[in-house]
């Protein structure tokens, strides 16, 4: 029976095929055209990079299989898309509106199989024009990969559970290594992968049959063999890393601010009239009795669970649970089209459209029109000043030929390595406490011996505790850069030479 089962799913996939492909030219044509529109503002009108932003364009100048604080992957596809374009903020950020463009059509192709080809269309649009999808499009961040091999990895599992060959058991294998040297985050699929089979016997008995899970184990470990072995190299930095930033060291506490935050930024990072709804349908009996439901359930409310109790535990990043989104819209779509409601999709990406407006269209046109905005009312704060600090780092550098700079903040070296002109590739981190907890402190750090000169650049006015560990300090100046009416960035510059060590 249950091989009759199989091929009867085979049977009538075959027969739906032509009827399930009429979404593709639609949807394709759609998230082209959101697509290009994000490209174009790329092109023309992208704030600086951000700290994190310009780490990992460092990052792609020395290509590796792992670094301190993340997987190798968005250096990778920042080497990729520089070497087609060059070294600009909007090239370095290009594979973030690309690879979302696939997210979108990946999951259109998901939905096709599960609810038909009007829930394509729509959960390709939805995902599309997601708020956070819009904001993860104009910046590089590791959440893009890792969201397009999460949306592979769904729709190999779809395929497999329609009774489809080992080859897919291939396809998720690669989309799960390919997801972990994204992020490592991609554990929270094998985590929805694992409850889906304890809890559904008739995914075990498709799914656990034959090589094919045995296939699919090879190609993942064979994708990410080269990161684990960085990491056992390195003393599984990455891993330790990913730890420290959950926060957790310091023991269990209870935090209803940081939760309530992060419950409140969802309505932000997925939409308010989509949030509600998932949060609906996960919470109907009949989400739950259905397989294929339940399944996408199992991708969505254990892994927004375990990120909420993190959250009021320590805290949690809002964009940390993206990647239920995914399996969120393949739930939330096809219920609202089956219940007739879709003026609620229609409101939906109404909504998403408009905000999009209003966070890239809104600060050009209130400064256009004399409006500066303060600094915590502007939503791309953290990317201001920066192009104009490095060229004054960059006219005080020409005046101190043979000079590196230094600095004491990982934030400062990655902006400022981009910034400065030519490139200080050979700038020194201080490092005094011999612990590398990012990548700077790992590749870069000042030794003992190398003597300088350097020029520190510093936020504080004052550091003694550097500069008193030089033969030689001659304080340059301070820079003071205005990114705001109420907010500036400030930075104080010495020459030093002669270092005599950490420590006497």
């Amino acid at each position: 029976m249950r091989g009759e089962s199989v091929a009867a799913r085979r049977e009538a996939s075959a027969r739906t095929r032509p009827e399930r492909a009429a979404w593709l030219p639609r949807a394709f044509a759609l998230v082209a055209a959101i697509t290009l529109a994000r490209v174009v503002w790329l092109a023309f009108d992208t704030p600086d990079l951000y700290a994190d932003e310009a780490q990992y364009w460092v990052w792609a100048q020395d290509l590796r299989f792992g670094y301190v604080t993340k997987p190798p992957l968005v250096a990778w596809l920042i080497a990729g898309t520089t070497a087609l374009c060059g070294d600009g903020e909007g090239c370095i950020r290009l594979s973030s509106p690309l690879l979302h463009a696939a997210t979108a059509l990946l999951l259109g192709a998901a939905a096709a199989r599960l609810a038909g080809p009007r829930a394509a269309l729509w959960t390709a649009g939805i995902y599309a024009t997601l708020p956070a999808v819009s904001v993860s499009s104009a910046i590089v961040s590791t959440d893009p990969g890792l969201l397009t091999a999460w949306a592979a990895a769904l729709y190999a599992l779809v395929r497999l559970r329609e009774g489809a060959g080992a080859v897919w058991w291939a396809v998720l294998g690669l989309a799960l290594g390919l997801g972990f040297l994204a992020k490592y985050a991609m554990a929270g699929f094998l985590g929805g992968l694992v409850l889906t089979l304890a809890l559904d016997r008739e995914a075990r008995a498709t799914l656990l049959r034959g090589p094919g899970p045995w296939l699919g184990l090879g190609v993942a470990l064979a994708v990410v063999a080269p990161n684990l072995a960085w990491n056992l190299a390195h003393g599984f930095a990455t891993v330790r890393h990913v730890g420290e930033n959950a926060n957790l060291r310091a023991g269990p506490s209870f935090n209803p601010g940081e939760g309530l935050e992060f419950f409140g930024a969802q309505f932000g990072v997925f939409g308010p009239i989509t949030f509600v709804l998932l949060l609906w349908v996960l919470a109907r009996r009949e989400t739950w009795a259905e397989p294929t439901t339940r399944m996408l359930g199992l991708f969505s409310a254990p892994m927004g669970l375990v990120m909420l109790a993190q959250s009021f535990a320590s805290r949690a990043n809002a964009n940390w649970a993206a990647p239920i989104y995914l399996a969120g819209t393949l739930l939330v779509v096809p219920w609202v089209l089956a219940t007739g409601r879709v003026i609620l999709l229609r409101a939906a990406v109404g909504l998403h459209l408009a905000a999009a407006l209003v966070l890239f269209a809104g600060p050009p046109a209130l400064a256009a029109a004399g409006i500066e905005l303060p600094r915590r009312a502007d939503p791309w704060m953290r990317q201001r000043g920066w192009e104009a600090l490095g060229s004054a780092i960059s006219r005080i550098a020409s005046e101190h030929p043979g000079a590196r700079l230094l600095f004491e903040q990982r934030r400062d070296m990655a902006s400022l390595i981009y910034y400065v002109r030519p490139h200080p590739l050979d700038a020194r981190m201080w490092e005094a406490d011999g612990i590398a907890r990012n990548e700077f402190e790992l590749t870069a750090a000042l030794a003992p011996g190398d003597r300088g000169p350097f020029l520190f650049v510093t936020r504080r006015d004052s550091a003694p505790d550097v500069v008193g560990r030089f033969e030689d300090a001659t304080r340059i100046g301070r820079v003071t850069v205005p990114t705001h009416p109420d907010a500036a960035l400030r930075y104080t510059v010495w020459r030093l030479e002669g270092f005599r060590g950490y420590r006497d």
